[in-house]
């Protein structure tokens, strides 16, 4: 795999790592799934690109709960983003299957991992790694709903994609600036399920699907 160095340690890092990761998807129709404030939007800025933004709430161009189906045809759109998002479905694997349904070309999905060092950290001191995970009084609205390992996150996707006639072309885990002047990116790589947060894969659907 490879180490992927994002270029701030913030949301905004994040889109432009991985949209300089793979140059070559970044055409046609985009679909970003959970986009939030519309981050990969901002990014994508000043490229021959048609974005859709869909989540749970406004603002957004779509208000669409992935649990319930995407409001989509077969092969709508050239690219499907979903980053962070599967994690929170009670149906992961038909969230997976979803996002591959509507997608033309390609996925790029993003999976966090749950057994990095801070996270370890967390759980040795007692410490709540999010208000995502946790037992709060009041019912949230979102939360995390697994808890896996990059090993794990790795194996699921290999044989959801096989079923959903798709194809890995790459995968990278991303370590942020700080880590990486600290010689995180030759760390990582030896130990990605210690030292990486984030898992990213890009997918293409296979010519027979």
């Amino acid at each position: 795999m490879r180490v992927l160095i994002a270029p701030s340690g913030d949301e905004t890092g994040k889109f432009c790592a991985i949209l300089s990761a793979f140059p070559e998807v970044w055409h046609g129709s985009i679909l970003d799934v959970g986009c939030r404030s519309g981050g990969l939007r901002q990014a994508l800025a000043g490229r021959n690109v048609s974005y859709i933004g869909l989540d749970l709430a406004s603002p957004t161009d779509i208000v669409a709960n992935l649990e319930e189906g995407l409001p989509f045809h077969n092969k709508t759109c050239h690219v499907v983003v979903a980053l962070d998002v599967l994690e929170h479905l009670e149906h992961f694997h038909f969230g997976f299957a979803e996002i591959c349904r509507v997608t033309s070309q390609y996925v790029i999905l993003g999976l966090p991992n749950l057994y990095h060092v801070t996270a370890r950290a967390a759980f040795l001191l007692g410490r709540q790694l999010s208000g995502k995970y946790g037992l709060p009084p009041e019912p949230p609205l979102d939360r995390h709903r697994w808890f896996f390992s990059l090993p794990e996150a790795r194996e699921s996707v290999k044989a959801l994609a096989e079923k959903e006639s798709m194809q890995i072309l790459e995968e990278i885990v991303l370590i942020g600036p700080r880590l990486a002047k600290l010689g995180g990116a030759w760390a990582t790589a030896r130990l990605p399920n210690l030292l990486a947060h984030f898992y990213i894969v890009l997918l293409k659907k296979s010519s027979i699907a």
